[in-house]
């Protein structure tokens, strides 16, 4: 098919990098002289799309061929909260666990009991007034000390 200006056709360009729809600027015979980028807008001659060249081919079916590549990253193993929960647990008296409110004073390693979310354990003082206490469902960060 003959090419008019006007017409859009698929060319490499040097600007880009990369195989991009190209607008017919000049036409000399059946030969295109002169295009310009949709993307960038430069205007050159029409080069061969990437993907149509030997070597845009050799490129292509290579990096299928290698599947080792493509660096994956690796998920961390869950930690299951509920068996953290009852390692902190052994050797804790759960009958002297103290009933929470915001007035309690806790300590790292105290036992407790919510009305909502049932047995914890302090694990961390995050500020003078924030602890992260461990559940068996999950970790939750409370206030506490409050007069």
């Amino acid at each position: 098919m003959p090419y008019v200006p006007g017409n859009a056709a698929e060319g490499y360009c040097l600007e880009c990098k990369r195989d991009t729809v190209q607008t017919v600027l000049e036409v000399e015979g059946l030969q295109v002289r002169l295009v310009r980028c949709e993307k960038c807008g430069t205007e050159g001659p029409l080069r061969m799309p990437r993907h149509k060249t030997k070597a845009g081919l050799r490129a292509a079916l290579q990096k299928k061929a290698t599947p080792g590549t493509k660096k994956r990253r690796t998920r961390k193993p869950k930690e299951d909260p509920g068996q953290t929960f009852r390692q902190l647990l052994q050797g804790k008296d759960i009958s002297a666990a103290i009933d929470y409110s915001v007035k309690a004073q806790l300590e790292e390693g105290s036992v407790l009991k919510h009305k909502s979310f049932g047995i914890g354990v302090v694990t961390a003082i995050v500020e003078s007034n924030k602890a992260t206490i461990l559940f068996e469902d999950g970790p939750r960060t409370m206030i506490f000390g409050r007069s």
